[in-house]
């Protein structure tokens, strides 16, 4: 099989892991007053029977003020309990389960977890790009407090092999508060904590010394340490080497590689970087060191994780959102069932989005993430089958066919264009965005294999309605474009985001965006790699891109520098569009932006929802899904198909 060498197993300390396969810890943000949740119990067991070696559960919080929400607690040995049913859990599907030890240090804040962040050294929150850093000023711990955290961390350690964990790992990354000690950055103390490096890294020193006699010298530690803050002045790849060494010295088992810190751009990749980005950090550390190394950071394809351990750039394959995408990639893929497996695709929305109203966990490709316990969400067979007509073959109405013939149901997809797909498809457009586009292939990939009786441009009509009596219709019929009351905007030379991105206008040599929300914003970013033009994007909020996931919008922001033609107007409104010119308002001062070739409307989109008039009178069971329903984002137009498929 090609991809064997994924399959043989490894040694970490006394373990023996069957496949080279770890799940990477992540925040479910799942419990409860720090408590394990039945949810969470049913997420990790989920993952467990998957095939994966072990699971890292990530960050098990020592102590409450190292909280930055949703974590499970170890502070207590009131945990253990809970702790224990997680394990139990874990190893009922021939699985390891590991704890992730971890303290946020400076990086939380009162409003999350109820007291000021603790750090080694005063550390002024970050301003990165145009993102104030979301942790409160820290207060700095005397030298009898950090003897103090030394002795919290070994307690947790302790707890944790006594709620069945075969192992810990100690997070010693990412600004977090071992790392904090670590780092050359954050760490200004003069006292035996502070100022060389052996003095730097007492504090992790102590911890290991004070867990071993805890745990004694068998049970396996391993550290999480950032292969670069890629901060001047912090840790960075000769450091990281440096710490490496000296942790192998100190009995650690492995070494997870991961990179950065707050906002985390560079840990949790997205669409804007390449595959196995980090991957060099992970290479950078296995030469030096004699014991196994993990790497992490978008190795979300076969290719790309065979590559690691056939050319020897790491030992192990740390995955953690395609554990999301797909509990069963181990299996499948040592099943030879390639064609099987849903991708991550690195949108970072369900999983990773900090601007999100809802913090615990869910996957835009896998809507039963975060829900393995609500029996709604379970795909059962019907008890009757239904003749349902789909009108729309945009993400929800994909997805809603889907599972409807999971569920025994007789389906037609209609779509009005050429091919399925919708607005996913134009969102794979921009630079950057090709996910967008692995998602619509997997989505049709779905659609054939299940043989789903598809009619591309086919608008479905009253007349279609009354031929075919459906007994059930599903309005999936997308959105348009909202179209603003500005005078002028109904002159020729004004087009829509969705004209330029499905290529059937060509813009001039000097453009206005009207909208620099993420279609707006990542409009101009197609129009200025693809045309040699100028163009000025408008925006009425305080900032560009405002509605995108954190990560991704830095990214953005970060190309944006350096385009040397695009002008942004943020607390700008538009005023009026004359011929070829646009007037625009920002603080009571008007301007006018002349000679416009092209102005593209990027204003927003409302409900195609004009069927449902139609329909009315001819099926009597009508559910509305998608941007159809209300425009929004992938990760919800999905979700309302797969429900909306489940209540038939």
């Amino acid at each position: 099989m090609k991809y064997a060498p994924l399959f043989e197993p490894i040694r970490v300390g006394n373990l023996t892991l069957k496949n080279r396969f770890v799940m990477a810890p992540m925040s479910t943000h799942m419990a409860h007053d720090g408590l394990v949740t039945s949810e969470e119990v049913a997420y990790y067991a989920r993952r467990a029977e998957g095939g994966a070696a072990m699971l890292i559960v990530g960050s098990v919080c020592i102590r409450p003020d190292g909280d930055f929400g949703g974590q499970i607690y170890i502070d207590n040995d009131d945990r253990i309990e809970g702790l224990r049913r997680l394990t139990d859990a874990i190893h009922q599907s021939d699985c390891l389960a590991m704890a992730q030890i971890h303290h946020s240090g400076r990086e939380t804040n009162i409003s999350t977890c109820g007291y000021q962040p603790v750090s080694p050294s005063y550390f002024e929150p970050e301003i990165y790009s145009v993102f104030k850093a979301e942790y409160d000023p820290p207060r700095v711990l005397t030298t009898k407090e950090t003897e103090d955290y030394v002795e919290y961390y070994a307690q947790a350690v302790r707890r944790a092999k006594e709620s069945g964990f075969d192992a810990v790992e100690l997070h010693c990354a990412h600004g977090y508060l071992i790392c904090a000690f670590m780092s050359p950055l954050t760490n200004k103390r003069t006292d035996k904590y502070g100022g060389s490096f052996p003095a730097r890294m007492r504090f992790v020193t102590e911890i290991m010394q004070r867990c071993r006699e805890l745990v004694g010298d068998d049970f396996p530690i391993t550290c999480r340490i950032v292969g670069d803050e890629m901060r001047e002045g912090g840790i960075d790849m000769p450091m990281s080497v440096e710490i490496s060494k000296y942790l192998e010295n100190l009995g650690v088992a492995a070494i997870s590689v991961s990179a950065d810190m707050y906002p985390f751009v560079r840990t949790v990749p997205n669409m804007y970087h390449k595959r196995g980005i980090n991957l060099y950090l992970a290479d950078n550390v296995k030469e030096a060191v004699n014991i196994p190394v993990m790497a992490a950071g978008q190795l979300n394809r076969p290719d790309v994780q065979l590559d690691v351990i056939q050319k020897g750039k790491a030992d192990i394959v740390c995955i953690g959102r395609p554990l999301l995408a797909d509990p069963d990639y181990p299996n499948k893929l040592k099943e030879g069932r390639i064609d099987d497996i849903t991708y991550c695709i690195a949108c970072n929305k369900g999983c990773h989005d900090r601007t999100a109203g809802e913090r615990y966990v869910k996957c835009t490709m896998n809507v039963r993430t975060g829900r393995e316990t609500k029996d709604r969400y379970r795909i059962e067979r019907a008890k009757g089958q239904k003749r349902v007509l789909i009108a729309g073959g945009g993400p929800g109405g994909m997805e809603a066919a889907r599972v409807l013939t999971l569920r025994g149901h007789k389906v037609a997809l209609y779509e009005k264009e050429g091919e399925l797909g919708g607005r996913l498809r134009l969102a794979a457009v921009p630079p950057y965005k090709k996910g967008y586009g692995e998602a619509f292939e997997q989505m049709l990939r779905n659609i054939r294999k299940l043989n789903i009786e598809v009619h591309t441009g086919t608008p479905v009509t009253a007349k279609l309605l009354g031929e075919q009596r459906p007994d059930v219709l599903i309005v999936a019929t997308g959105s348009t474009p909202i179209v603003p009351a500005i005078p002028g905007i109904e002159r020729s030379f004004v087009v829509t985001a969705d004209d330029v991105l499905a290529g059937r206008v060509q813009v001039g040599q000097r453009v206005v965006i009207l909208g620099g929300g993420s279609v707006g914003a990542e409009t101009a970013h197609y129009i200025m790699e693809t045309w040699p033009c100028r163009v000025d994007l408008v925006e009425m909020r305080d900032g560009i891109g405002i509605d995108m996931p954190q990560d991704a919008r830095i990214c953005l922001l970060k190309h944006f520098d350096t385009i040397f033609n695009l002008h942004q107007h943020i607390s700008t409104t538009v005023c009026e569009i004359k011929d070829h010119a646009v007037v625009v308002e920002k603080d009571g001062n008007r301007m006018e932006l002349s000679d416009i070739d092209t102005v593209v409307l990027a204003a927003g989109a409302k409900g195609n929802v004009s069927l449902l008039e139609e329909a009315r009178g001819i099926v009597s069971e009508v559910y509305v899904v998608g941007d159809a329903e209300h425009p929004d984002d992938l990760v919800k137009a999905i979700r309302r198909g797969f429900e909306t498929a489940l209540a038939i």
